[in-house]
């Protein structure tokens, strides 16, 4: 594989995986994204590791599980890990940037470790963290700008399809209910991902970067009786979207079926890079899904920790495969079992 190829990997906070056209959501509210998919290789049951960032993110970039990296409540810290996906990057030269719009993910959560650059934009101030993409963007093509002849990895994470949904006016053109104004937050996001695509085109730099966009968890309206995330551990909270787009480095056009899972995602990095993966990483790559011949669904454990934002006695553990998920409240020993073939709604 090839030992020149950047990295940039764009996480939409909150993104539901049916609300996209490539996921078979009849609104237009992703062309750009939608085209990037047809270029590249989708993934249609990816499982996060959490319904909510810190833990979700933590899996994700560590290749472990919440009880592994210890991130289960809001006030987890991120130890030093050498799983840790800029730690490695940075031991092969890579320049690793983050450009972040998440008060979770802050500095003092542990999540700047092995950055070389670590922008924070978000206000403090309680209710009034939720900072605009655009910001997030200009900081991107500035960084890109400087780092152009660097191998880099550039991670990004952006708000918007978090709630409060108040998309601007340009992008509000679906209606008024929450759903509605979450799909105008999804088209807003999407314009600006088209937008950093042509960038990467203009500086010469698409073919020679591996581009992945990802969630860190779902969005939950009303389905089970919760309104947003991070409260229970259903299908509309825990599938998110993956694709991965490299001209260089993977076929285009494929959708994989298969189940896999967010803490695959950094070994396949790594195998796309030419990089060996580490004993203690427990994903593994995708890259074997990619002839399209018949494998396993993966199994996915995920993981909410106690009463995070919830009034109730909670500390829920799911683990789904391929046609079963088990819901698993190890406070109350409530156990769910969904056989999802027959009740994809887990009602």
């Amino acid at each position: 594989m090839s030992h020149f190829s950047n990295v940039f990997l764009v996480v939409i906070d909150s993104l539901r995986f049916d609300h996209l056209g490539c996921y078979g959501y009849l609104r237009e509210t992703s062309p750009a994204i939608d085209t990037i998919a047809s270029e590249g290789v989708m993934f249609e049951k990816v499982i996060s590791q959490s319904s909510w960032t810190k833990p979700s993110v933590a899996s994700l970039l560590t290749s472990t599980y919440p009880e592994t990296h210890g991130v289960k409540s809001i006030k987890d810290r991120l130890a030093t890990h050498e799983t840790f996906l800029p730690t490695i990057l940075k031991k092969f030269g890579y320049v690793t940037g983050c450009i972040q719009t998440n008060p979770f993910l802050s500095t003092e959560s542990g999540f700047n470790q092995d950055f070389d650059f670590y922008l924070e934009l978000f206000d403090k101030t309680p209710g009034r963290y939720k900072p605009r993409i655009n910001d997030a963007i200009n900081a991107v093509c500035d960084w890109l700008d400087q780092f152009i002849h660097n191998r880099f990895f550039l991670y990004l994470h952006v708000l918007d399809t978090h709630n409060p949904y108040a998309p601007p006016k340009e992008f509000n053109r679906f209606g008024d209910t929450e759903r509605d104004l979450f799909d105008g937050e999804v088209r807003l996001v999407d314009y600006y991902i088209g937008l950093i695509r042509r960038y990467l085109a203009l500086k010469k730099l698409q073919d020679k970067t591996l581009f992945i966009i990802t969630s860190d968890h779902g969005e939950e309206f009303g389905e089970h009786g919760y309104r947003y995330h991070a409260k229970h551990l259903y299908e509309e909270v825990l599938h998110v979207p993956l694709i991965f787009s490299s001209p260089a480095l993977i076929p285009s056009g494929l959708s994989i079926p298969t189940q896999v899972r967010s803490i695959d995602i950094l070994p396949t990095i790594l195998e796309l890079l030419g990089i060996p993966p580490l004993a203690k990483h427990q994903g593994e790559s995708l890259l074997t899904l990619l002839n399209l011949a018949p494998t396993p669904a993966r199994t996915a454990i995920s993981q909410i920790g106690e009463q995070v934002f919830s009034e109730e006695k909670t500390e829920l553990v799911s683990l789904t495969t391929e046609n079963y998920k088990l819901i698993w409240n190890k406070k109350t020993d409530i156990q769910e079992l969904d056989y999802l073939l027959q009740d994809p709604g887990e009602e």
